[in-house]
């Protein structure tokens, strides 16, 4: 019997903080980043990007955060990442 290590999908999940300062509504940012290739979530995270067929690098993971970045710009908003299989 072979032992082969199953591929296990790297995924970022984003917990978002929304800002009092807001110039997009909550329901704006999610459309935002659904489109940026987040998906919604319950629970612990409020999004999650799944990172298909590849192993995100640093500077993979730093450059979505570039663009989470620019969603949120002037939204008082703040958010973190975490990125892990």
């Amino acid at each position: 019997m072979e032992n082969k290590e199953k591929f296990r999908t790297w995924k970022t999940h984003l917990v978002l903080h929304f800002g009092t300062k807001n110039n997009k509504k909550p329901s704006e940012i999610a459309d935002e980043l659904n489109k940026l290739g987040f998906d919604s979530s319950l629970g612990t995270v409020d999004f999650v990007y799944e990172w298909q067929k590849r192993n995100p690098s640093k500077e993979d993971v730093l450059e979505l955060a570039d663009k989470v970045s620019e969603i949120l710009e002037d939204t008082g908003s703040v958010f973190n990442l975490d990125t892990h299989q």
